[in-house]
């Protein structure tokens, strides 16, 4: 089931100055699929899915999960060990790559991750195409 199909952007810095907002606004095509629980056999390792798609302007930065995978995650309360997280990623042209999130430092309750990215597998790619997702 998709449980969102928008867009979000990267907030501006304050101290950016007199800069048109559409010069440096960075912006996502985002889709967050839950995957269905109606079958008690099969249990998924990941049970959700981000798509992030580049959109609008060339975005300066190249990661969606990078820039803003923290307030998408707040935002839907997302467990990041239990998600798969894709993006097309503008420097690797015409694959969906998937995001490795691994621990790189915790503040209190907030953790950074180091982000690698790996091609998809065939059956992470068949299962996207199920949701509407193909490569770019």
């Amino acid at each position: 089931m998709i449980v969102y199909d928008g867009t979000y952007r990267l907030q501006p810095d304050t101290d950016r100055g007199p800069t048109s907002k559409t010069e440096w606004l960075c912006t996502w095509r985002v889709r967050i699929i839950e995957l269905p629980a109606g079958r008690p056999a099969v249990r998924h390792l990941k049970p959700t899915i981000v798509a992030a798609n580049p959109c609008g302007l060339a975005a300066s930065l190249n990661s969606c999960a990078g820039a803003v995978g923290k307030k998408i995650s707040r935002d839907f309360k997302l467990d990041i060990n239990k998600v798969l997280w894709i993006e097309h990623i503008p420097a690797r042209p015409g694959q969906w790559h998937a995001a490795i999130f691994t621990p790189k430092a915790m503040f209190d309750a907030d953790i950074n991750y180091r982000i690698n990215w790996r091609p998809l597998r065939p059956d992470e790619q068949r299962l996207i195409k199920r949701f509407g997702i193909s490569p770019p």
